[in-house]
């Protein structure tokens, strides 16, 4: 079997989702930390340093467009196979079987993952098109010789708008949801399922990934919104 036959089946479209949902993971844990200098007490000095550096840097850039494809491949990709495992099923049983054979998470991806790409796409309106393409005030600090576009401003303006915050909770409620079950499923998808290894594969996905992560990105909008 050719390599675009295998990946247009149903374990082939698995691997895939688990594969750019596992670098997905490690994403979010960069973006978070940089994030977090949202908080410093610093005029954004080191906020908007970070954002000049991984906006103009040539590899970062090129690991950002490929992001960007993985997020899209990933979206499409999990949408295929949800409407493909549906066809296969046309008729619904009489009595749901999948209550006692798999998780809530996992019957709610789909919803949770939709939440999430339109979150997304917001999020990417609101600061990485403004950074790159739109209008942003600059701000020249003690030390550097040229002025840096001031997204770190642009941000507190933006969290001072509730209804913004309230969306960025709801879409990091929609994270935390879709990657209780993901993380897990993802490394369950490539045979990586055994008992010694289950707990700490359970630990980090639910603790780390699907609680910690995304409190962390909820916390920064909250705070400067009552800041």
């Amino acid at each position: 079997m050719k390599w675009s036959q295998f990946f247009n089946t149903s374990i082939g479209k698995k691997l895939l989702v688990g594969a750019t949902g596992l670098f997905l993971c490690s994403f979010v844990v960069v973006h978070l930390a940089g994030n977090f200098q949202l908080l410093y007490n610093d005029e954004g000095k080191a906020f908007n340093a970070y954002a000049a550096f991984m906006g103009h840097n040539s590899l970062i850039q090129f690991i950002a467009w490929g992001l960007k494809i993985v997020i899209l491949l990933h979206a499409v990709i999990a949408i295929r196979l949800t409407f493909s495992n549906r066809a296969a099923r046309p008729v619904k049983y009489a009595v749901s079987a999948g209550n006692q054979t798999s998780s809530w998470f996992s019957r709610q991806m789909a919803i949770m993952g939709s939440i999430l790409f339109i979150f997304i796409i917001i999020h990417l309106a609101n600061f990485w098109a403004k950074f790159h393409y739109g209008e942003m005030p600059t701000q020249t600090y003690a030390g550097m010789e040229e002025p840096l576009k001031d997204l770190y401003r642009v941000s507190q303006e933006t969290f001072k708008q509730g209804w913004l915050v309230v969306l960025y909770v709801v879409g990091m409620i929609g994270l935390s949801f879709h990657l209780v079950h993901g993380f897990k499923s993802a490394f369950q998808t490539f045979g990586l399922n055994h008992k010694k290894y289950n707990g700490l594969i359970n630990f980090v996905g639910v603790w780390l990934f699907g609680i910690a992560i995304p409190i962390g990105f909820a916390i920064i909008p909250v705070v400067i919104y009552f800041k």
